[in-house]
């Protein structure tokens, strides 16, 4: 296998798949890319490499960046996998189900990596993305150039589906402090105090974070509104944290919480920017 030559696949081509597919092209590997929306399909691109089929013929590692990992196995279920293929999985999914594909891509003597993201839109444009992966080692060790083409920060972390635990654990955190800084710093304008001031003190106090740091200021209090994730995808992260956490004895409420909040955001917001919660933060709640 040589990773700089051959044809690689990468299916999904959206927000964050544009962005990784760019880095890999200008890091000079030979990527096909593909998106069930014809229109994101790369124009230069030949007509015949623009198929699923295509891909699974001809590309030994395949990246998959689409919703879930439950799509990713209906995709692999429906094509024949060639001996010794590499999926490689940007979702963030749940673990459990990364184990089953990972059995079954042993059928073939193919191997599957988790890889699961931070960083979002910005990141992935900018190469600077931080990953999280699990799977095989020397499978990780093999495909380990291509990862560093759109990513700064890439961490192993164990078996199947480790990489995708900590994401969810991540968003987590991340989600939950999100929502917090929304609702104290609504609080804090309906005292009066404008939000931009609060978190200038935040920022130079304890109560800093990366939201308070960055997602306040570059995309929320400059009106932007341009998160470049929706407003179903943090709901769907939370669901999938609390399913894998409910059943733990250190689990107690703050992820169920979070959970909770997200899902009684009216489902007529659900496709817009994660940002604008906080604009709308008193007519979101159903």
């Amino acid at each position: 296998m040589n990773i700089k030559k051959d044809q690689i696949g990468f299916v999904g081509l959206g927000n964050m798949g544009h962005g990784i597919y760019e880095s890999l092209k200008n890091k000079g590997f030979n990527v096909i890319g593909f998106d069930k929306l014809k229109n994101r399909i790369p124009q230069e691109q030949e007509n015949t490499k623009n198929s699923l089929d295509y891909i699974f013929q001809n590309c030994r590692i395949i990246f998959f960046c689409i919703s879930t990992n439950h799509e990713i196995f209906k995709i692999i279920k429906k094509n024949y996998v060639n001996n010794k293929t590499i999926i490689i999985d940007l979702t963030t999914s749940l673990p459990e189900k990364s184990k089953l594909i990972s059995k079954y891509l042993k059928k073939f003597n193919s191997f599957y990596l988790d890889c699961a993201m931070s960083g979002g839109a910005l990141g992935a444009k900018k190469g600077t993305l931080s990953l999280m992966s699990g799977g095989n080692k020397n499978i990780f060790l093999k495909i380990r150039p291509l990862l560093l083409a759109f990513s700064e920060n890439i961490f192993y972390l164990g078996d199947v589906g480790s990489g995708q635990l900590v994401k969810l654990l991540h968003n987590s955190v991340c989600h939950g402090i999100f929502l917090m800084n929304c609702e104290i710093l609504q609080a804090g304008e309906n005292f009066g105090v404008s939000a931009n001031k609060i978190i200038n003190v935040f920022n130079k106090s304890n109560a800093r974070s990366f939201i308070s740091e960055r997602r306040f200021p570059d995309h929320i209090l400059n009106k932007k509104f341009d998160g470049k994730s929706i407003i179903s995808n943090l709901k769907k992260d939370l669901n999938m944290a609390n399913k894998l956490l409910k059943n733990n004895s250190n689990f107690k409420s703050y992820t169920s919480l979070t959970s909770k909040k997200l899902n009684q955001i009216d489902k007529k917001f659900d496709n817009h920017d994660f940002t604008t919660i906080y604009k709308n933060w008193e007519k979101l709640f159903i």
